[in-house]
């Protein structure tokens, strides 16, 4: 991965900047998220918009209870003659309870058949430990996407005491290794991580025949995670923000800002965006962009949707790039705590002093 400034480095073209990953397939690296988009048309009809826009990095996930629609998008845009198969960069994730070898294909045929394609582009595990997992079964949407007793095999399975189960037979480098041979079968082109440290991401490292190509996790002006991508940047991993607004409004929070606000009201982010004649939301997508990764940006809303892919004909100066550097407070929205019953959870160091296990939230999809 190039760590030349993406605005600088690719032509202004459908889809934007690209990055070439390890294992040697392009990917643009701005794509449209789809965690938190709601069912009835909207998915699909935000999926439509932004190939439209020009998005061609799409990033999806079976436990978000919407790939159907996404696939539906895909399918009516190729139809539409809008794009080619071969022109989308398509994303999804391993759900936790699949961490088992003999879970992982078929996690991943469901989200074919839900995409209506041949293959992925990109195949990630969504978070080093397997929980919520019973371990018993393979959990994918048409089972339900939300919490329920482990019996009845949710994908988010608690126990008969409300807390979420723990696979703790299962261990990330042995998925990795599984999902290896998806690659040799041609079912994704490459294999990535999301919400690992940098201690597991070298154990992976240490044993993988087909290259870490990705590793998403949460990053944003609050927290920059400069270390990471330099450690990524190091072993020819692409990184790519997740949440680069600040994700505000989810469920899964367990700290507040230290800031006593959000990326979205930051004084300093409102002042830029004034500058620059964009709205907040455009300057900390330009802002990430700019120091050389990929950005993954929800929106359902079709406005939005063409808003923030309006960035590649104007840059942010380099002084105001490195006035981002005084809002790094290190904050991570996105703990989700009531998982950390497992010893692969990734971010007990950021947990509160104190913090005692939680009983699973209701959760009706992963964004709910």
């Amino acid at each position: 991965m190039s760590a030349e400034p993406a605005a600088k480095k690719a032509k202004v073209a459908v889809g934007g900047p690209t990055i070439t990953l390890a294992s040697g397939h392009t990917m643009p690296a701005f794509a449209l998220g789809t965690w938190k988009s709601p069912g009835a048309g909207e998915t699909k009809n935000a999926v439509i918009t932004a190939i439209k826009a020009g998005y061609r990095n799409i990033d999806a996930a079976n436990d978000y209870n919407n790939e159907h629609e996404v696939g539906e998008g895909i399918a009516q845009c190729i139809a539409e003659g809008v794009c080619t198969r071969e022109e989308l960069f398509i994303q999804c994730k391993l759900w936790n309870s699949n961490h088992r070898p003999e879970h992982v294909e078929a996690d991943l045929k469901q989200t074919l058949t839900d995409l209506k394609v041949d293959y992925v582009d990109n195949f990630v595990i969504h978070w080093p430990m397997a929980v919520p997992s019973s371990g018993k079964f393979c959990s994918t949407r048409l089972t339900g996407a939300n919490t329920g007793p482990w019996k009845t095999n949710p994908m988010f399975p608690i126990d008969d005491d409300g807390y979420f189960c723990a696979d703790t037979e299962s261990h990330y480098v042995e998925t990795w290794q599984t999902m290896e041979k998806l690659v040799e079968r041609g079912l994704c082109k490459s294999i990535g991580l999301s919400n690992f440290t940098k201690k597991q991401i070298g154990e992976v490292h240490a044993i993988a025949k087909v290259p870490i190509s990705t590793l998403q996790n949460e990053c944003h002006p609050y927290l920059q995670q400069k270390d990471l991508i330099d450690y990524c940047r190091f072993l020819g991993i692409a990184f790519q923000a997740f949440s680069p607004l600040g994700s505000g409004d989810t469920h899964l929070a367990t700290t507040s800002s230290p800031t006593g606000t959000i990326p979205l009201k930051d004084a300093h982010v409102a002042t830029l965006a004034a500058k620059y004649g964009k709205n907040v939301g455009q300057i900390m997508l330009k802002w990430g962009l700019q120091r050389g990764i990929s950005v993954v940006s929800k929106s359902k809303t079709p406005s939005r949707i063409i808003a923030n892919i309006e960035l590649f004909d104007w840059e942010i100066s380099d002084e105001d790039m490195k006035s981002f550097a005084k809002l790094n407070c290190g904050w991570r929205h996105l703990l989700w705590a009531e998982t950390s019953n497992h010893p692969d959870y990734p971010f007990f160091d950021e947990l509160p002093t104190g913090y005692k296990l939680e009983k699973a939230p209701t959760i009706t999809s992963s964004g709910n």
